[in-house]
């Protein structure tokens, strides 16, 4: 493993998303198993997720310097005391050791990657055979997002960017929008048999706006689906391509997606 720097500083982590996010992945992981376990904290920022990861774990009997790992392409800036948190960069492969991981966290960062299956490929990498990992993104087929791209071209939190600024990730901004659908499409071709996705929070915004286009939207999709049953890959997605008029999808503010690696029967099984 690459040298990791371990903070000792008492100032507290400022969250780079919204807590509502954060709350429903630790209650999603809180689900599983935890007691020894390991856990990464993939593109950590200041260390907010990786500072409730380490309360929760506490709760459990667990000691969060032992099996907790953070990592950041500014490591410099974390700020969790005790906690190892490794330099990455997220668009080419991390410097750590594969099937290590039981559980990944990757918390709003495919949107600032331009390399999003290098992403996910290496998420499958680095988690342990029947490990579990969650990605959370930004809604992009929420109604919100879904009005305003048809009149201005642009989703919210998605805008025009500083061509000539250097760093992007620091200015706040989202490069590279992913929907439900494409963030699915290559977790399985990551490896992923088992993919699900959830929301954190209902937009009450949303819920008007779905009530007013969702009925179009579910004609639009029997019409689709009827053209789609033709193609010789269309059972291998059809539970993706639902997701893109699910409800939720619609009415959601964030997607979190969790998907499981196989296990090493299954793998094995599978190259078989």
């Amino acid at each position: 493993m690459p040298t990791a720097i371990r903070s000792s500083r008492s100032k507290v982590p400022r969250p780079y998303s919204h807590t509502a996010t954060t709350d429903k992945v630790l209650s999603l992981l809180e689900k599983h198993p935890l007691r020894g376990r390991r856990f990464l904290d993939l593109g950590a920022g200041e260390g907010y997720l990786t500072d409730k990861l380490c309360g929760v774990l506490r709760k459990h009997g667990e000691r969060p310097e032992e099996c907790v790992t953070a990592c950041d392409l500014y490591p410099e800036t974390f700020l969790v005391p005790d906690i190892p948190c490794v330099k990455a960069n997220l668009n080419v492969p991390i410097s750590l050791e594969e099937k290590t991981f039981d559980f990944i966290v990757c918390q709003e960062v495919i949107e600032h990657i331009p390399n999003q299956q290098q992403l996910l490929s290496e998420i499958f990498r680095l988690l342990r055979p029947g490990g579990t990992a969650w990605i959370t993104t930004p809604n992009t087929l929420s109604s919100n997002a879904r009005i305003r791209s048809l009149f201005t071209g642009t989703m919210p939190l998605f805008d025009i960017l500083p061509i000539r600024e250097s760093d992007v990730v620091r200015t706040g901004g989202h490069i590279n929008p992913i929907s439900v659908y494409y963030l699915s499409y290559f977790a399985k071709h990551a490896g992923f048999d088992r993919v699900e996705y959830s929301v954190d929070r209902i937009k009450r915004s949303g819920v008007f706006l779905s009530l007013l286009i969702y009925p179009l939207a579910r004609l639009c999709k029997l019409f689709h689906d009827a053209r789609r049953r033709s193609l010789p890959y269309w059972e291998e997605n059809r539970t993706s391509a639902d997701a893109l008029y699910a409800w939720r999808t619609f009415v959601g503010r964030t997607i979190i997606l969790e998907v499981t690696r196989p296990t090493e029967s299954e793998e094995q099984t599978r190259a078989a």
